[in-house]
């Protein structure tokens, strides 16, 4: 009986080990199941996380703008105007995109991306366009379409992209293939709404946020009212300011006629300084002026130890002239000789009259060489000149004398009187002769010359 309880106990213990050892194994095989399940969901997981950043990369690359430099745009407009210099611009440009990199490290430049290269095709497209090239406008646009990809559906509704698809319709309804025209027209149009619409929201949503519209309209409704009752204040305002106005208008007209009276107030006075400097037969300076502007120069030549020479003539035997012609011929004859002085004449050099027939020339930055030169020019052309058409048969010569300021260092009129000294000498030699300055015209000279002015006017008389 004892060994049947101990086999029954045993083998009770044996069934209870084998069913423990069974739901064991049950245990850990469901463990195990439980475990790669899990991790099978975590890896979905993983997959879709990394998807989901993909995805969002994709939106993001999708939705941020490219940039676009200045020049895409220019040379846009300017294939869009036909101008001659689109083909160099987009030609420079085209060239970003086949330089090597080292080479743009080196021109400090960046090659296109996407979006420049989707308007530098439209440029071409343009330029195609204006020369009637439709399969190349075609091809240049269809090409553009192939980054479409590459760039924002937002940046690609901007207008300056959009305007693709409004050559496409122009092209393919030139060459006539109508249904492509009309489904090119149809998105363009569509774009266009579709940008129309967010540029009014963008509007309207800044106008609500910078003015609170709905503020804005209680406080016009408030101001309506005000307005109402200030009508009557503002038509009182009004008529006092038109006469206000009335005032100022005829405050402004006395104004006009008092500086109109004091601007030919200005006038006359300059005409006659103008009148009192100007000789009124020849147009030349006068005595007047030629002693203000020749002081004025020796000063100048003096501080600057520069040259001043001056030409004293005057007509041989213009008495006689006056005698047998007449004081009227006399005054042309004279107008031909300041317009055959002003011929020789530079712009910085003074040319006067200061007697009835005596002129002298004031000669800045010229040496005495120089001046006589002059001279001599100008007595040739005198001599020279055919007076017949003034009724004058004999022709004329005129005497000249010449000096410099290294000669005569004192004053002006020191030097306009060494060159009359000179005048008279070339006069005592027989006239028509351009004499120059020396000392000894101060000693003896000067002496002899006036003795026999006064011999020949004593044997006159």
């Amino acid at each position: 009986m004892r060994l049947i309880k101990f086999s029954k106990i045993v083998f009770y213990f044996l069934a209870l080990a084998m069913t423990l050892t069974a739901f064991g194994q049950i245990s850990s095989s469901s463990n195990d199941k439980i475990v790669t399940e899990k991790s099978k969901e975590n890896q979905k997981l993983t997959t879709l996380v990394s998807a989901n950043n993909k995805q969002k990369k994709k939106d993001n690359n999708n939705t941020t703008l490219l940039p676009i430099r200045s020049k895409i745009i220019s040379a846009l407009t300017l294939s869009k105007n036909n101008s001659k210099l689109a083909a160099q611009q987009i030609s420079n440009l085209s060239l970003l995109n086949t330089v090597s990199s080292s080479q743009l490290k080196q021109t400090q430049n960046k090659s296109l991306n996407a979006a420049e290269q989707y308007l530098l095709l439209i440029a071409k497209a343009y330029q195609a366009n204006h020369v009637s090239d439709y399969k190349s406008v075609i091809n240049c646009l269809t090409d553009a379409e192939m980054f479409n990809k590459s760039i924002a559906k937002k940046q690609l509704s901007q207008p300056l992209f959009y305007q693709l698809h409004w050559l496409l319709a122009e092209t393919y309804a030139v060459l006539g293939d109508f249904d492509q025209a009309y489904e090119q027209k149809r998105i363009y149009l569509n774009k266009y709404a579709r940008n129309d619409r967010v540029v009014k929201n963008k509007l309207v949503s800044l106008l609500n946020k910078k003015y609170k519209t709905k503020q804005r309209i209680k406080e016009n409704e408030l101001l309506e009212q005000q307005n109402k009752l200030e009508r009557e204040k503002i038509t009182q305002i009004s008529n006092s300011k038109n006469q206000r106005k009335r005032n100022t208008l005829i405050l402004i007209f006395i104004a006009i006629v008092f500086f109109g009276m004091m601007y030919r107030q200005y006038r006359v006075k300059r005409q006659l300084i103008l009148i009192n400097r100007i000789d009124l037969l020849t147009g030349l300076c006068n005595r007047q002026a030629l002693f203000y502007l020749g002081k004025r120069l020796f000063k100048e030549s003096q501080e600057d130890k520069s040259q001043l020479s001056v030409i004293y003539f005057d007509c041989d035997d213009f008495k006689k002239i006056n005698d047998d012609y007449g004081y009227q011929i006399v005054d042309e004859i004279l107008k031909v000789i300041a317009i055959l002085g002003n011929d020789v004449m530079r712009s910085r050099d003074v040319f006067a009259r200061i007697g009835s027939q005596e002129f002298v020339i004031l000669l800045p930055e010229d040496n005495l060489a120089q001046a006589k030169a002059v001279a001599e020019h100008l007595r040739e052309k005198i001599a020279q000149y055919d007076y017949s058409s003034l009724g004058v048969k004999e022709g004329l010569s005129a005497s000249f004398g010449i000096v410099s300021n290294d000669k005569i260092t004192s004053d002006f009129e020191s030097l306009l009187k060494a060159a009359n000294l000179a005048l008279l000498k070339a006069k005592d030699q027989g006239g028509n002769k351009a004499v120059c300055f020396e000392e000894p015209f101060f000693t003896n000279e000067k002496l002899s010359i006036r003795a026999t002015n006064s011999a020949a006017t004593e044997q006159k008389s």
